[in-house]
């Protein structure tokens, strides 16, 4: 009997002692896989932070867009030939769910003639500027470029390269020289040089731009329609009006 009692008493113990055995088992498990997925869910976290970054840009650069070429985003997106859902459901989403493609972005670009986050009236770092001082170009042209060049400046008379598509309808297209007098007072229907400054940004860029006083606007069967700038001599001021243009071979 002593020792079935005793056997009893150590097969009482193992039924005392196993439950807590496994619990700590358990215990152990549970512990390490939380630790691996808090490792392996961090990176997702960061990943977020980023996308959330990048979609908050992408809606800036969207709605400055539209209000540049004085859409709704609505109508935006279907001159870009895409569905009005594509863009309006992006923008007004809040929480950072709904994204939309690259494919989409691109269309945008190619519709507006702005790239991908380059902000109209911005000359963002890496953006190309709308028109540029001939002197500061760096391309080779041909000899007989840079004469003409020579013998059409005087002073106050400089060249610009058109570097945009904003004048293509009146056929001043991409690497055109356009010659700028500033002595010439500008009149309705002249091509002009302009200065354009962000108040936000306190950023000037130079445009070539038709003249339809009190405006300066785009001519672009590229672009087609854009909101015009108003000529104040403040935020928009002429700096000079086109005498001729030069077409290097391209």
């Amino acid at each position: 009997m002593p020792a079935l009692s005793l056997r009893s008493s150590i097969w009482g113990n193992m039924q005392i002692t196993l439950p807590f055995s496994v619990l700590n088992v358990i215990s152990i498990l549970a512990y390490s896989a939380r630790c691996f997925f808090v490792n392996a869910l961090a990176p997702h976290s960061f990943s977020l932070a980023r996308m959330t970054k990048s979609q908050r840009d992408t809606k800036e650069w969207i709605a400055a867009v539209a209000r540049h070429m004085n859409l709704s985003p609505s109508q935006l997106a279907l001159n870009a030939g895409m569905a009005a859902s594509t863009v309006t459901r992006f923008l007004n989403d809040k929480t950072e769910k709904v994204t939309i493609t690259q494919a989409s972005i691109e269309k945008l670009a190619h519709y507006s003639g702005y790239r991908p986050y380059q902000f109209p009236g911005r000359n963002k770092a890496g953006s190309d500027p709308d028109a540029v001082a001939f002197e500061t170009e760096a391309h080779e042209y041909p000899s007989w470029v840079r004469r003409s060049f020579d013998d059409a400046t005087k002073d106050n008379v400089t060249a610009w390269i058109m570097k945009g598509a904003a004048l293509d309808a009146m056929g001043i297209l991409p690497g055109d020289i356009v010659v700028i007098d500033s002595n010439k007072r500008a009149k309705a229907g002249d091509v002009v040089l302009a200065r354009v400054t962000d108040q936000l940004t306190s950023m000037t860029e130079f445009v070539l731009r038709l003249y339809m006083p009190p405006f300066i606007m785009t001519h672009s069967m590229r672009l087609g329609p854009q909101r015009p700038e108003q000529v104040d001599d403040d935020r928009v001021s002429i700096i000079g009006v086109s005498t001729g243009t030069i077409r290097a071979p391209h």
